[in-house]
């Protein structure tokens, strides 16, 4: 294997969002290999603001070298203005969509770079796809450009320039079928090369795991368990309102809420809110959740809940999203709901029921074993990027997602 560059808005040992945990984990793995691998990213920590928190140049973490760029441009006015009417429209005139790309973070220092060493590298990974330094960086050089664009079915999705860039990169990693069906059939698009690759999991050990899992006589309360940002994006608010709802007659189960963002749950004794937790608090939380609640209706892999797999916990997701569920419905490894009805009847099963539950969770994690580790995910990377090199016309490679 050749030079490999991966491009991240933000990169850092503390930067947790999806995105951020795959380009760190492909890194790693493909590192750990013997392949030369570097990251360019910006001097930014967070996404709300965008400063340059971080020192530019040249930097190592976790063996993997990197090189940091200043954030030159940002518009927060107008992005934030563009970004409302898009969530309350759920689209935008021609015109403003090009204003939402030119208002986003950019680098053009990193810009630079790509154009000056593009030509030394095999490729060029990208992501992820709704931030515009992305596109920016991409267009510089679309012929190395191998774009993993994380993407849902949201208004970003839809728009031109996003369109643009998806038929005009070399080629596009999804991180489940859904994803690309969604490029496929609703954004009817034929991409020249493209793949589901998924995304590695990992869970750091737990001193004390139970055996079986969680069983209704332990020490606590039972507890369902979120872990990610804290965000409408993520539809909480409809969680924090249907635990609320549940808990009315009497406590019954809690809501343990691991993450950070605007959108902390209300006071109320069914909340447990624990902002940020180091990787093995949160293991040990994953393995002693009654299940792990993911109500997002906008996922294009969902990493909390494959640790949730394998930490041997049934996931509870959003029926509206066709990724979580179509991981649900592959590996048997949860329950979904519609509206409040489904929700309280999948809690009150999963309450009476330990054994199924814990089977659910078993289920899960062979799942995840199978198909979502990093050394799985980066052999199917090697085996399709030969493929991409030596073909001249579309290439598709499809996993089921399911090699039980």
């Amino acid at each position: 294997m050749k030079r490999l560059a991966l491009i991240i808005p933000r990169y850092g040992r503390d930067i947790t969002g999806g995105a951020e945990r795959l380009a760190r984990g492909f890194a790693e793995e493909a590192v750990s290999r013997g392949w030369p691998v570097e990251v360019w990213t910006t001097c930014a920590s967070g996404h709300f603001d965008w400063a340059n928190t971080l020192s530019p140049g040249p930097d190592t973490l976790n063996g993997i070298p990197l090189i940091r760029f200043p954030i030159s441009a940002y518009d927060a006015q107008r992005r934030a203005a563009l970004e409302a009417r898009l969530a309350s429209q759920g689209t935008l005139p021609r015109a403003e969509q090009y204003a939402w790309l030119e208002g986003g973070p950019h680098s053009e220092a990193l810009y630079a770079h790509v154009r000056r060493h593009a030509v030394e590298f095999e490729a060029i990974i990208a992501l992820p796809y709704a931030n515009p330094l992305v596109h920016y960086a991409a267009w510089v050089a679309p012929e190395k450009v191998l774009l993993w664009p994380c993407l849902h079915n949201e208004p970003y999705a839809y728009m031109e320039t996003v369109r643009l860039l998806l038929e005009s990169v070399w080629a596009v990693a999804f991180n489940s079928p859904e994803e690309g069906q969604i490029v496929s059939k609703r954004l009817q698009l034929q991409l020249v090369r493209q793949a589901v690759l998924g995304a590695g999991v990992s869970l750091p050990a737990v001193k004390k795991t139970p055996a079986s899992g969680f069983t209704s006589g332990g020490g606590r309360r039972p507890y369902l368990l979120y872990v990610g940002r804290l965000e409408a994006g993520k539809n909480l608010s409809q969680l924090y309102e249907y635990v609320r709802r549940y808990n009315l007659p009497g406590s019954q189960v809690d809501l343990l809420v691991v993450g950070q963002g605007p959108l902390s749950p209300p006071r109320h004794p069914s909340f447990d809110y624990r902002g940020y937790v180091a990787d093995s608090e949160m293991a040990a939380l994953m393995t002693g959740a009654l299940a792990l609640c993911q109500p997002s209706l906008n996922e294009s892999f969902s990493l909390t809940m494959m640790e949730s797999w394998l930490a041997g916990r049934p996931a509870l997701v959003s029926g509206a999203s066709a990724v979580t569920r179509g991981h649900v419905t592959r590996s048997k490894g949860g329950l979904w709901f519609e509206n409040y009805d489904d929700f309280a009847a999948a809690v009150s099963w999963l309450l009476v029921n330990d054994e199924g539950a814990n089977r659910m969770g078993r289920n899960g994690r062979h799942y995840v074993q199978a198909n979502y580790t990093w050394p799985a995910v980066v052999d199917h990377f090697a085996r399709v990027f030969p493929l991409w090199q030596g073909e001249h016309g579309p290439v598709q490679s499809q996993r089921s997602g399911s090699r039980r």
